[in-house]
């Protein structure tokens, strides 16, 4: 046998040996997905609320955290073809605006203010295909624990006076389809719902007779979004 023939079967040999690493990382790597993403923050019930009533004067007063952009990125590794896991954080700049309405026999009065606020919104999803591979539309829907922390000047506390409940722990669910762009790249829409119960609450530390805790309020804190789905190495 020549030289040369034997060169040819031993560089034959160690594609054959190296190929199913090779193969298999990029296997790996096609199941991670990257997704930065933007989209609106949208909370749909009042954080607290108060409502004293059949007494003079009665009193009524509400916080909501407002409308706002959301920004976040979310981290993907698919199991099968049907199955995934997904982590992923969020971030949103929505104050939170406050009412008051006072009734007493000598008239009625009203205020309204705001405060700078902002949210964090965290989860770790299980996500599902739900269509076959085969189908021309792409829908998968995620749910899993969610933690939901609130802070800025609105939450800020002193000396005297801590405001307590500012962090909050829940579910997420979220309902989402892709629009291929490349065979790297695709567009991602998605709808998510944060379900939790905000129990928000005052701690005196001068006076703990002066403790107040707001009613529990379940939340639901939407977020439709839309983003860049990134899949690595495939």
């Amino acid at each position: 046998m020549s030289g040369r023939v034997v060169r040819r079967l031993a560089g034959l040999a160690a594609v054959i040996a190296v190929a199913p690493g090779v193969l298999g990382a990029q296997q790996l790597a096609d199941k991670i997905v990257v997704t930065p993403y933007m989209g609106v923050y949208v909370p749909t019930n009042d954080i607290a609320k108060i409502g004293v009533d059949g007494a003079a004067p009665s009193l009524t007063a509400n916080i909501k955290h407002q409308t706002a952009l959301v920004g976040g990125l979310n981290l993907s590794y698919w199991l099968t073809d049907r199955v995934g896991i997904e982590g992923g954080a969020a971030y949103t700049k929505s104050g939170i605006k406050g009412n008051l309405l006072v009734e007493q026999p000598g008239g009625t009065v009203a205020e309204t203010g705001s405060q700078y606020a902002h949210v964090w919104l965290g989860s770790a999803k299980l996500m599902l295909q739900v269509l076959p591979q085969t189908s021309d539309f792409n829908l998968r829907l995620g749910f899993g624990p969610a933690i939901i922390s609130r802070a800025g000047s609105a939450y800020g506390s002193d000396a005297q006076l801590k405001v307590t409940g500012k962090t909050d722990i829940g579910a997420a669910l979220s309902l989402c389809s892709r629009v291929p762009v490349s065979s790297n790249v695709s567009v991602r829409l998605r709808a998510e719902d944060y379900m939790y119960s905000g129990k928000l609450g005052f701690k005196s530390a001068v006076t703990p007779a002066d403790n107040f805790t707001f009613d529990s309020r379940f939340q639901h804190d939407l977020v439709f979004s839309a983003g860049l789905q990134l899949f690595l190495n495939r």
